[in-house]
């Protein structure tokens, strides 16, 4: 077997393994945090058919395009339903991807450079527990490594073949996902070859502006066909100005982020960085032309995402793959005080079997008192660890034993995540148990559902994700409660525990709550309004 099939062998088999950490035990688990919002698109888009943008409440949302939420769409037809390994397996296969491609990028130069860069990668928290939800951040990270392998494994028509990927980024994430994969383009050629870079820089800068008012243009156009002038507005407000907003999180804090949710990749890459600063003048010759690349495009997602106020955790994630590489090229080689950073690493990893099992023992006896304690054998759990800590203690005396370790230490923490965190999310945010509860009070007296002073984006989507039809709740607003009195007959309102103070003044003043209970952890009480 020449060495080009047995690398497409060996990024199938990578991309295969990580679909496996990505998805098993994900089927019909409930949707946390912001999936929520992506349960109720993919279930409104199941039960009337596929749509520009995707619905709420029967009504288009303006943050995203319906192209992310149409994929789920497809694998939810494929499986006869919109259960949630549907709304997830195209995050899932673009991370797949994702490692898959880090891999095929690097293989060539060193095997155990390419293993390790996709460990370092999977060992990331944030890009783990993201890999296994809805993420079009993810989606993004294909397309970004996608245009760095194109450019880099050369040939005039795969360095043209970027371009399409600047229009994904767009239909996949708006303006932010072309900006990003042109970035990433721009960077490439900006630490080209003097001659040559100037002009790369210019013509993919000017394409990928022109494209992106094109495709500006166009999404103007079909969100006013989908929902008028009003909702074209909105849009705008949703995918500009709301990112750029003056308020919200302070520049340092996605490298805050890097001490735990980026961790180790961020700092492990930006030591590699500073200690390799003396060789810039070689960062046109091999394997150091490649990492100084990869660097800058992290750096560039980094910092470029650091200057808006508004911030989520997981808006950098295409930077992970790209500082993996460059943590591992340094753990690698290691050159002066490095190489005490990599004893540093491989203690830590040798021992996170063993400190997993803490973590077990630790959230056992905080979670088993409030009820989110998973149904786990804790035998099995602790001796399967046992097993790896084991394992691990045994690859120390071994050749490559960063790659061993790093693998052993993925195992310890994938199976921490999915036979525990997980599990107890699902109990200590359970929203399933509540709206079945309520539904079979409503079924008995049907009639309108009237949210109180609940938002429409949060506490009412994790109540509609549970429903198999269409619903249109009542919303009131604190400043709105007259509007009470002109809802039908009956009617069921829902109010949270701490704000009953609110129905003061109303027919429910005097009333007691038919039912209370918790959703997604929230203590809400129900009333019956005759």
């Amino acid at each position: 077997m020449d060495h080009r099939n047995r690398f497409r062998l060996e990024s199938l088999g990578i991309f295969l393994f990580a679909m496996l950490l990505f998805t098993l035990g994900i089927w019909d688990q409930q949707p946390q945090g912001f999936d929520g919002r992506w349960a109720l698109f993919l279930q409104e888009m199941f039960r009337h058919g596929a749509s520009l943008f995707p619905t709420t409440y029967g009504q288009p949302y303006a943050d995203y395009p319906g192209t992310a939420t149409f994929l789920s769409f497809v694998f939810a037809r494929l499986f006869g339903a919109p259960n949630h390994l549907a709304n997830v397996l195209p995050t899932a296969l673009a991370s797949a991807g994702v490692v898959t491609l880090i891999y095929r990028l690097l293989v060539p130069a060193n095997r155990q450079w390419a293993l390790l860069t996709v460990l370092l990668t999977l060992l990331t928290t944030q890009l783990l527990e993201k890999s296994r939800s809805v993420c079009l951040d993810q989606m993004v990270a294909l397309l970004c490594v996608g245009s760095f392998y194109l450019l880099h494994s050369g040939g005039r028509w795969r360095r043209l073949a970027v371009f399409p990927l600047f229009i994904l980024g767009f239909a996949i994430r708006g303006p932010l996902g072309l900006i990003e994969v042109c970035g990433v383009v721009c960077v490439y050629w900006a630490l080209g070859k003097p001659g040559e870079r100037v002009k790369q820089v210019l013509i993919h800068g000017a394409v990928g502006l022109v494209l992106l008012a094109i495709c500006w243009w166009l999404l103007m156009k079909l969100a006013r066909i989908s929902g008028g002038d009003a909702f074209a507005d909105e849009v705008f407000r949703m995918q500009v100005g709301g990112r750029l907003d003056e308020t919200g999180e302070p520049f340092y804090f996605y490298f805050q982020l890097s001490l735990y949710r980026y961790f180790p990749v961020v700092p492990l890459a930006l030591a590699t960085m500073i200690a390799l600063r003396h060789r810039w003048s070689e960062r046109f010759e091999g394997d150091l032309q490649c990492v100084a690349r990869l660097g800058a495009c992290g750096l560039m997602i980094l910092l470029g995402l650091s200057v808006p106020h508004f911030k989520r955790a997981y808006y950098v994630l295409p930077m992970v793959p790209m500082f993996a590489a460059v943590a591992a090229y340094g753990l690698l080689q290691a050159p002066g005080w490095l190489s005490g950073v990599r004893r540093c690493y491989e203690g830590l990893i040798v021992a996170l079997p063993a400190l997993c099992v803490v973590v077990v023992f630790v959230c056992r006896h905080g979670w088993q008192k409030q009820g989110y304690w998973p149904d786990v054998s804790l035998p099995l759990l602790i001796g399967v660890l046992a097993v790896l800590q084991v394992a691990a203690l045994i690859a120390w005396r071994r050749v490559g034993r960063l790659v061993w370790l790093s693998l052993i230490a993925l195992m310890a923490q994938w199976l921490l995540l999915v036979t525990v965190v997980e599990p107890a999310k699902d109990l200590q945010f359970d929203t399933r148990k509540f709206v079945g509860q309520v539904e079979a009070m409503r079924a008995t007296a049907p009639g309108p559902l009237v949210f109180i002073n609940l938002g429409r984006d949060t506490w009412a989507v994790r109540y509609m994700m549970n429903l198999n039809h269409d619903e249109q709740p009542v919303f009131i607003g604190r400043a709105e409660l007259d509007q009470l009195e002109g809802v039908p007959r009956p009617a069921w309102v829902i109010v949270a525990r701490k704000e009953t103070a609110l129905l003061k003044g109303t027919a429910l003043e005097h009333q007691h709550a038919v039912f209370s209970g918790r959703l997604n952890d929230n203590p809400l009480m129900v009333f019956l309004l005759n």
